[in-house]
C-alpha cells in the first residue's frame, strides 16, 4: 500500500529565508540520492494563520512501508536531519500513513 510521510517544521527565527530554502532543497535531493526509493516529493513554505508557528513542510509518496523504512534508515537520510534539519529548527511533526484506497487519485 502507498505510504505519505509529512513532516512540519518549525525553523528557528534567527534563520533567513535563503537559509530555511536550503533545508528544503536539501530534503529535495534526498530524491535522487535514493533512486527507486522515493516516489515523489513536495514542499513549501506554510500561509495558513492555522498552523501552530510550523513554517514549512513536506511531504514524501514512497510505494510501501518496506520503502519508508529503507529512507529513514538510508546514510543520506539520517545525514540531512543530523547536519541540516535539526541544528536549524525548534520543533517538528511527523505523520505517516497508509493512503487508504478510497483516495482521491489513487497512487
Amino acid at each position: 500500500m502507498t505510504v505519505a510521510h509529512i513532516i512540519l517544521l518549525k525553523v528557528k527565527p534567527s534563520l533567513t529565508e535563503d537559509q530555511a530554502q536550503d533545508i528544503l532543497k536539501a530534503v529535495a535531493s534526498l530524491h535522487e540520492q535514493l533512486p527507486g526509493v522515493i516516489e515523489s516529493v513536495h514542499l513549501g513554505i506554510n500561509f495558513s494563520a492555522r498552523s501552530k508557528g510550523f513554517t514549512h513542510g513536506f511531504t514524501m509518496i514512497f510505494k510501501d512501508r518496506a520503502a519508508l523504512e529503507t529512507y529513514d534508515k538510508s546514510a543520506q537520510h539520517i545525514k540531512v536531519v543530523q547536519e541540516t534539519i535539526r541544528p536549524n529548527i525548534d520543533d517538528l511533526i511527523c505523520l505517516d500513513y497508509d493512503i487508504a484506497d478510497y483516495s482521491i487519485p489513487r497512487l
